[in-house]
């Protein structure tokens, strides 16, 4: 056994990827490239799909990008962000309570599928 542990050893592959930095566009690119591959390939509804590739670009930064697609990026980040906050009702420890539904999906909640489409399209171009 244990000869048969080290021959599966010495046949493993190993796979090293290049790590990038924030406030990099190579970072930029990397994040909105999963972000198209989820709104193009994801299952559910167009909201369903662009809250995915949300969760794949939030972390990015005004800094990640040029200077000439800046306000582009400041444009999606608001328009999928600008809603009211708000609330849903749970039972947390026997009690009802209301949670945060959190700026995405409160504003999501209420978008409608056009304005969806055309925030898809801007992250697309971007």
């Amino acid at each position: 056994m244990k000869n048969n542990q080290q021959q599966h050893q010495s046949h493993s592959i190993r796979i090293v990827r290049k790590h990038i930095e924030p406030n990099n566009i190579g970072y930029a690119r990397e994040k909105l490239g999963v972000a198209v591959w989820k709104l193009a390939t994801g299952v559910g509804e167009i909201k369903e799909r662009l809250a995915d590739a949300y969760i794949e670009i939030a972390i990015l930064q005004e800094t990640d990008f040029p200077k000439e697609l800046r306000e582009k990026w400041k444009q999606i980040y608001f328009d999928l962000t600008c809603g009211k906050m708000q609330y849903d009702t749970r039972v947390k420890d026997g009690q009802i309570k209301k949670v945060p539904a959190g700026r995405l999906y409160s504003t999501l909640r209420y978008m409608r599928k056009k304005k969806a489409q055309r925030i898809v399209q801007q992250i697309c171009k971007l």
